[in-house]
């Protein structure tokens, strides 16, 4: 059962990379088409999804520093996806894109945090 919650992160992460080694990809017309929504809602899923790793107990006993390795864990893999980009042809490495990953991160890892604190106050 511990790999099933696991399993979300990883498919999220090989969604993002599989993307990323895309030379050419699809856009989206109207606000969705922005790229920087984008990448915000992506590592918005990934944060999330890297979030359920956590046990409910470090969620309740460490909350803000399980939620911020949470965030720093999904900008350290938006860093490394943007200087993968740089190896693709038509890519490159943007700072503005991994800001919004970075944002994303830190949007995502207040999912499982909110969750948490809502379930200690419903106990």
């Amino acid at each position: 059962m511990n790999i099933l919650i696991k399993l979300p992160a990883v498919l999220v992460a090989l969604g993002i990379w599989f993307l990323s080694s895309q030379s050419v990809l699809p856009q989206p017309k109207g606000i969705l088409g922005f790229d920087k929504l984008q990448h915000l809602l992506a590592y918005l899923t990934l944060g999330g999804t890297i979030g359920l790793w956590a046990s409910r107990k470090r969620w309740k006993t460490k909350p803000f520093l399980t939620a911020l390795a949470v965030a720093v864990i999904a900008s350290a893999y938006g860093a490394a996806d943007e200087v993968h980009q740089s190896f693709v042809p038509g890519r490159d490495c943007n700072v503005w894109d991994w800001v919004a990953d970075t944002l994303g991160g830190v949007l995502g890892s207040a999912i499982p945090l909110l969750a948490s604190r809502r379930a200690t106050r419903g106990a």
